[in-house]
């Protein structure tokens, strides 16, 4: 989703996949995602620690996980 994203957006431009409620799911196909933006409006965001650990690569995160799991 990041190459198509890419594609079509520039790299600073938040672009997000819409899950609608069930009812109204439009689904032609099983395998088709789809990104939407608004185009007047900003895409409202959570704060980036409410996401992950700013600054931390997946690797990084993943080691740190594994040391939170073998201390519990």
């Amino acid at each position: 989703m990041c190459f198509v994203k890419d594609l079509f957006w520039d790299e600073e431009e938040c672009v997000m996949q819409l899950h609608p409620p069930y009812s109204q799911y439009v689904n032609n196909s099983r395998y088709c995602l789809h990104l939407w933006k608004p185009i007047r409006e900003n895409i409202p965001r959570p704060p980036a620690s409410f996401i992950g650990v700013v600054g931390l690569g997946p690797s990084e995160a993943a080691s740190l996980l594994a040391r939170m799991r073998a201390r519990s």
